[in-house]
């Protein structure tokens, strides 16, 4: 929706007003701003020399997750009960688990679902932008935003939720700067769910080893992948582009398994099929939980 403003300055009475909630004040040196309202909405502001012509505010509304739930994908065909039912006993098994998505906002979704379905007698640290990422179900869920009067980094929080005996951390897509420090994090014992926009396994996985190794020029490749594949247990894919009706669908889950000859082994546990139109199990998949369990009991 657009709203028209009689003038430039009232547009910039109202920009002036939205950003002084955060405590910003804006001018031809500092003038671009962003502030989250009380209900979690996102505000953007810009104003000349920087936006040519006129000022331009933007709100990002908060998504409503409360669609989003196991039960609503199912009826969507994006996922099906088979795959819920491997999802959630990854959770079970503490297993790192990275979604990854040619478009942003469902990924976003799949990760909070995820979340939303631990335990609610552990604690999970998220460090996110709220707007993105509420875990609105889970009671002891302490979260941690970037950002703030502080300028605080994602790397900063994640040191601070590491101390915090966290049984689940959760946050949003990965960068350059805490990619490695994530994946540290991952073998450290710390489970651990997060996204990535990517198209395909393969590539997410190549993302993150091109993360790594700018922020760690020191570290050979193949070390980096080692930890990589170590680190990482599953890779949930989720597609919109390409496909016939244009929904949102899981369309592949991938177990990453070691390294063979310097190339991650990934098992395919679930993959759409285009020709049925539907996802189906592979054998990999059958009772993958049930497996996963008896090894972590005997093992």
């Amino acid at each position: 929706m657009q709203v028209k403003f009689e003038t430039a300055d009232a547009l910039r009475q109202v920009i002036d007003a939205l950003m002084a909630l955060g405590g910003i004040t804006l001018t031809p040196v500092n003038s671009t701003g962003e502030v989250c309202l009380p209900d979690g909405s996102r505000v953007v502001a810009v104003i000349p020399p920087t936006a040519v012509e006129s000022s331009y505010l933007m709100i990002q509304k908060v998504p409503d997750h409360s669609e989003f739930t196991w039960e609503h994908l199912i009826k969507w065909t994006t996922l099906t009960d088979d795959a819920r039912q491997l999802l959630l006993g990854a959770l079970h098994l503490c297993t790192n688990i990275l979604i990854v998505g040619d478009t942003r906002n469902p990924k976003n979704y799949l990760l909070n679902l995820l979340a939303d379905s631990i335990d609610s007698r552990e604690r999970v640290i998220a460090v996110a932008e709220t707007h993105n990422l509420p875990v609105a179900k889970q009671p002891r869920c302490i979260h941690l935003e970037p950002g703030g009067p502080g300028k605080h980094t994602v790397s900063e929080l994640l040191e601070v939720a590491s101390k915090m005996r966290p049984n689940w951390l959760v946050l949003g897509d990965l960068h350059d700067s805490e990619a490695m420090q994530v994946i540290k994090l991952m073998k450290s014992g710390y489970p651990t769910l997060t996204t990535l926009c990517a198209d395909s396994p393969e590539d997410a996985l190549g993302q993150i080893e091109m993360m790594c190794l700018r922020a760690n020029p020191s570290l050979g490749l193949p070390e980096i992948r080692q930890a990589i594949a170590s680190a990482i247990g599953l890779v949930v894919f989720l597609k919109t582009r390409a496909l016939p009706d244009q929904r949102i669908r899981l369309t592949q889950v991938v177990e990453v398994g070691s390294l063979e000859n310097n190339r991650y082994i990934l098992q395919p546990l679930f993959i759409y099929d285009n020709e049925r139109g539907a996802l189906e199990v592979s054998e990999s998949g059958k009772d993958w939980v049930k497996r996963k369990l008896e090894k972590t009991t005997h093992g």
